[in-house]
């Protein structure tokens, strides 16, 4: 009888569900072309629309895994705005999580350093001290949507959630 009793208790201690989702101001991610092709004026603009479809794809994979709850920043449109890339605003995006109310940010880039090579990086800060909670970033090879979004997947999934579940405190 007291073994039944204690069971719940004891794996409730061992495994602890938090079951609920961190809310988290999700800002657009900037494209930062590093590449030589720069120096010649050239813009591709399949990359362009490719870091459109990253922003989307984050914002799904962040939703969908349970961890996250997305705090709206339409309301912050102008603002956001006149800061340009929020990526490389210098703290701006823990202002505004504050402005709409959420404790903590997640934004990111791609940098194209080469034809071929790319960094994917995804950075959260957290918004009432600034402090850089977490930061990530990747190499993927391949210019292509395919790439973009294994890279982005595979951050997301094996490292920002991998390293939010290892943080009960996280929570």
């Amino acid at each position: 009888m007291l073994y039944r009793m204690c069971l719940p208790l004891v794996l409730a201690l061992l495994f602890p569900v938090s079951g609920q989702a961190r809310e988290v101001a999700v800002f657009d991610m900037s494209f930062i072309n590093f590449s030589q092709e720069v120096e010649f004026g050239a813009k591709n603009e399949a990359e362009h629309r490719r870091i459109g479809m990253l922003n989307g794809y984050l914002r799904e994979l962040l939703a969908e895994s349970g961890e996250f709850e997305l705090v709206d920043t339409t309301p912050l449109g102008e603002e956001v705005s006149r800061y340009g890339d929020v990526f490389t605003c210098n703290h701006c995006e823990e202002k505004l999580a504050r402005k709409v109310g959420a404790p903590a940010s997640i934004t990111g880039a791609v940098q194209k350093l080469s034809v071929l090579v790319q960094t994917i990086i995804l950075r959260e800060r957290d918004a009432s001290t600034g402090e850089i909670v977490r930061l990530y970033q990747t190499d993927i090879r391949g210019n292509t949507d395919e790439a973009w979004k294994r890279g982005l997947k595979w951050l997301v999934d094996h490292r920002l959630l991998a390293d939010a579940a290892q943080k009960p405190d996280a929570n």
